[in-house]
């Protein structure tokens, strides 16, 4: 994978950042996949809704530090603009993934 695709999506309550309960699941079998391919890096890319910038950057850091709890190294997790902007949501952190650190 030379450039990033879309690997999974994070779904938030209003208001709120934290990680709903059934996607627990999710995070767990995230990490096992990257421990399994340890040349792929995630980027983890939150809707940045310009009236609430926090509550989006809350939503990447909840997922992030949800998957370095899992033992994805944190240097294999970057955070940013990744995704087709056309298909940003309000309410949801989209998952890439690609080969190599770039």
């Amino acid at each position: 994978m030379p450039c990033w695709v879309s690997y999974r999506e994070f779904w938030f309550n209003a208001n709120s950042s934290d990680i709903l309960s059934a996607q627990d699941s999710v995070i767990r079998d995230m990490a096992t996949y990257m421990k399994k391919n340890p040349s792929l890096v995630l980027g983890l890319d939150g809707y940045m809704d310009s009236h609430n910038k926090e509550l989006s950057n809350n939503r990447v850091n909840a997922i992030r530090d949800a998957l370095i709890d899992a033992g994805v190294p944190a240097n294999r997790i970057k955070t940013g603009a990744f995704g087709d902007s056309k298909l940003r949501r309000d309410g949801r952190v989209e998952v890439l993934i690609m080969t190599g650190n770039r």
